[in-house]
Order: C-alpha cells, then structure tokens, then sequence
C-alpha cells in the first residue's frame, strides 16, 4: 500500500508539468513570455483579445501547482531513509517546497484578476501583470533551499547501496545555481537577465522541467527498490 502511494506522489510530478504546460502555453499562451519592456496599452490588449483562454490557463496553472505537494512530500519520505530520526534537510526541502506552491498559484491569481475585468484602465492590468511575472520567475529562493536541502542530504548518504545515486546530489547542487540568476531581474526590462530572457526566463525553465523528470525516475528507481521493512 505504501509503495503505491509513494508511487502515486512520485508520478504527481508529471502530472504537475502536463497542466502546467497546458495552462501556462496552450490556452493562457504565456510561452514565450510577455516583453517586460511592453507598454500598458500592449498588455491591456492581450488581455482582452484572450480573456476566456487566459482564465482556463490559469485554472489549469493553479490546479497543477498543487501537485507539487505530493511530489515534494515522497521526496522527503527518501530522504528521511538517508537521514534517520533528525531529518532535517527531508523537511526544509518539505518547508520550501511548500512555499513553492504559493509562488506557482498567486501570479495564476494576479493573472485570472487581470483577466476578470478586461476593461479596465490598461496601467492597472500591467501593474497586475508586472506582479505576477516578477513573482512568477523572480522569487528563487525557496527553490534554490528546496534544491540546496536535497542535493546536500544525497551527498551525505554513507550506506553501501545508497538512496540515490551520488551524482542525483551534484545535479541538485547545480540546478539550485541556475535560479540564481532571477533575482536580478527587477533590475532589466531587456536583455538575458529579464523575465523573458535567457537567464530569468529560459535556463530556469529548461532547469526547472528537466528536474522534475529526473527526480521522477530516480524516485520511481527508489521506491520499487526499496526493502519491504522500510516501507
């Protein structure tokens, strides 16, 4: 039972980056993201032009978002095989991970909140729309913890047939670096360091997805490995 259920939250995952992916590029069409540089007219009009779609995309987008609960929630279960009893990192990765979600579903509020009202004043949509991007890709802290947590436990693993592999805790290490470069971008609204270039937007992103694949087959590797008295 507990090997299904941890199975399930291993798979939430994927299923998290499906309705993202749905949400935020299908039907919100948020990928490639907003010009940071755009005027308030510019933004009021995509706004209005795609209403209903941007609502259906950020349902879609606040849906997913809590999938990361379970997803996180098996990876400290793990991690809790590495540290024993005073499991630390397992619940900070835990505590951010879960400060995570908030950052996923308020830009999915400020977004639905732009689109709820279409007609109103173009400044106030792009002070919304602002918010919610800068919120969105600017806020790497809780993530690069998240990362850091994993990434330190994996690395402290001893045992002769480890958890994870030891090379699960470098990659960790190094995803967490590459959300560094966000929180810059307050200072550009053009170039490689805004919302939309290739350190604030692209690279995390590319990061962020490729983690999640790789954490699910490293999960799924673990948990039906597993002895049974552990489980």
């Amino acid at each position: 039972m507990n090997q299904r259920n941890q199975l399930l939250c291993a798979w939430s995952g994927v299923v998290f980056a499906l309705l993202f992916g749905l949400g935020f590029w299908t039907f919100a069409g948020f990928f490639p993201p907003h010009y940071p540089s755009a005027s308030a007219e510019q933004i009021a009009a995509i706004f209005r032009a795609d209403t209903g779609m941007i609502r259906l995309g950020q349902v879609l987008l606040m849906a997913g978002s809590a999938l990361t609960i379970p997803f996180a929630a098996v990876i400290s279960v793990q991690l809790m095989r590495i540290e024993g009893r005073h499991a630390v990192m397992a619940i900070t990765q835990f505590g951010a991970a879960a400060a995570g979600v908030f950052i996923l579903i308020l830009p999915a509020m400020l977004w639905t909140s732009a689109a709820f009202r279409p007609e109103r004043a173009p400044e106030l949509t792009l002070l919304l729309n602002d918010t919610a991007w800068l919120l969105f890709l600017m806020t790497f802290s809780p993530a690069t913890v998240q990362l850091l947590a994993i990434g330190i436990s994996v690395l402290g693993d001893k045992a002769t047939a480890p958890v994870f592999p030891r090379w699960a805790g470098f990659f960790n290490l190094w995803m967490a670096v590459l959300f560094l470069p966000g929180g810059l971008m307050t200072f550009f609204k053009t170039g490689p360091f805004a919302w939309n270039g290739l350190f604030g937007f692209w690279i995390p992103a590319l990061a962020f997805f490729s983690w999640v694949i790789v954490m699910t087959v490293l999960l799924i590797q673990t948990i039906k490995r597993q002895p049974q008295d552990e489980r």
